[in-house]
């Protein structure tokens, strides 16, 4: 798991540091920033969900039946010891 934190996120940040928000040239840059921020945590988000198989390439859901350690007449419980 250590390994997973030390590799660089394919996520871009969206620092604001070098604006100033006052002048409208930067608060455009940084709604630019913060946009593409949100639609590659969004495309990451759906790739992670593709890969799992939650859901399709059309973004559809694979299945709507629930896991099988939940439902009725599962032998799980809400205890954890």
């Amino acid at each position: 798991m250590s390994a997973q934190l030390n590799e660089p996120s394919p996520i871009p940040s969206a620092p604001f540091d070098d604006l100033d928000l006052d002048r409208a040239e930067d608060e455009e840059e940084w709604e630019r920033r913060v946009m593409a921020l949100a639609a590659a945590r969004i495309a990451a988000e759906r790739a992670r969900l593709e890969r799992l198989g939650i859901i399709d390439a059309k973004g559809d859901l694979v299945s709507r039946d629930l896991p099988p350690d939940m439902l009725p007449e599962s032998n799980t419980t809400l205890e954890t010891g």
